[in-house]
Parts: C-alpha cells; structure tokens; sequence
C-alpha cells in the first residue's frame, strides 16, 4: 500500500513538473522581434521592415534562452547597407536587434552596366542605373578609370590601384570634413604600364585640379599635403589649374600651376 501510494506522489509530481516546464517554455518562447534602425534614407525603411520579416521568421517559437546572434548575423549579411550593432533578449519573449545603415559616398561604373554604389571602404551597397545618393539625392562621387568588379555586400575587386585609393580618399575626406563637400570626381590615370606611373586626379567643385602622383607611396601623407596645400590656394588660384603632388627620394614634393596641362 505504501508503495503505491509513493508511486502515485511520484507520477504526480513528474505531471505537475511536466505542466510546469511546458508552461515555462511556452511562456519563453519568441513571438516578435524588433529592428532598431537609425534610419537615414527612405529607402531603408522598407529594408528594415522586409529585415525584421526575414528575423522574426527565423527566430519565432524559438526558446528565448538558446537564441543567440548568429542568425542575426547571417540574415543582417543579406542586406548589405545594414550592419549589425546590438542583439538583445528582452524577456519573456522579444528579441531586439540594432543595426545602423552604410552611408553611401562612391560610385563607379559596373561591369555589366549602370554603376556600383560604393560604401567609404570600397564595399559594393547595391547596383544602380544613376549615381544619385539614396539619402540626399546629390551625386556620389564618382571614380573614373577603374577596372573593377563586385558584388553586393563584398568589397570591390580587380583593379590593382583598389587596396591604395580608399585608404587615399578616406584621408582626403578627414582632411575636408567631407569629400563630397569639395570633390566632384575622382581619376584614375595610368599614362604608363609601370605602377610608379599611376596618378589620383581630383576634380575639385571650384575648378582646380589636384594630382597625386605614385599614390602608393607615402599614400596618407601625400592625401593630407594635397588637402592642406588646395586649402591653402587663394580663391582665384582653386578656380583653374593644377596642384601636383609627388614625391623624391622619400619626401613629398608639391606645386602649382595656373593652367593644366595634364589635360584637366
């Protein structure tokens, strides 16, 4: 008689334990996820919207407990203007995730037409017919001259010059505050096969043009002495010609001239 009545108190508790987990994962599963987007173009939003679709799909009725970032991170992945900032478990049953949007600033021409819209590190945003700036509608800058390729999300490819002209432009733009601010386009010359040949050509909005010579050399100090030398120009001089930048046994050299006659 004992027996069965341990029996009986131990098959009621398993019950009640049973009833009790059920209910807790029940309680503790996801049922919604949040995207926090610090939205800066239009078009991000409907980017946000179709990202929190694809994560709640992913993640919903999964145990709050077991669930981590890495799904986050590979459905993030897919969309290449949003980087992933914050997951966050907000219990019982919501997820919130952060991401913040790549600023578009470059374009260049694709290889199979229309023009890759470029983030500030090369990184291929998207491919479009213009090269219109999604958040402000003013041009992106554009690089001329380039052999390159690319697919979205993944950073531009093909061209020898690209390890050296980010890194460039990103010192000329904080130099300026802004590339966009002061550069229409930039060049890409190569007046020789020798790689010593190759030139950056920046057409500036007032009319000058600057011309670095052998980027690759002393590349963050030539891009911070042309800036430094353009600011320094009177208003008359950034109206026409040229500031050549280069360099001789290891020191950057400079000069102007009042007419271009590299062709600018």
């Amino acid at each position: 008689m004992r027996k069965k009545n341990v029996l009986v108190i131990v098959l009621t508790a398993l019950i009640f334990l049973s009833v009790a987990v059920l209910g807790v994962s029940t309680v503790y599963r996801v049922n919604a996820v949040s995207v926090r987007a610090p939205i800066v173009s239009e078009a991000a939003r409907s980017e946000a919207e179709e990202l929190q679709k694809k994560l709640t799909a992913a993640y919903e009725k999964q145990s709050i407990f077991s669930t981590n970032d890495e799904l986050a991170k590979e459905i993030v992945a897919q969309f290449p203007y949003f980087n992933l900032t914050g997951f966050e478990k907000k219990y019982p049953s919501r997820l919130v995730v952060e991401v913040t949007e790549e600023a578009e600033l470059y374009a260049c021409v694709a290889e199979k037409g229309g023009y890759y819209i470029l983030s500030i590190d090369g990184t291929v945003l998207g491919i479009r017919e213009d090269y219109k700036n999604r958040s402000d509608n003013a041009d992106n800058l554009l690089i001329e001259g380039l052999a390159a390729t690319g697919e979205k999300g993944e950073a531009l490819s093909g061209d020898s010059c690209l390890q050296v002209l980010f890194p460039f432009l990103e010192k000329v733009s904080e130099a300026l505050g802004g590339i966009r601010r002061n550069v229409l386009s930039v060049s890409v010359l190569r007046p020789a096969s020798v790689e010593e040949e190759t030139v950056f050509k920046l057409t500036t909005r007032e009319g000058v043009n600057i011309y670095v010579r052998n980027p690759a050399a002393l590349t963050a100090q030539k891009a911070e002495i042309a800036i430094g030398q353009y600011q320094e120009l009177s208003t008359e001089q950034k109206l026409k010609g040229m500031l050549i930048v280069s360099d001789v046994l290891g020191e950057v050299i400079y000069d102007y001239h009042q007419t271009d006659s590299m062709g600018g």
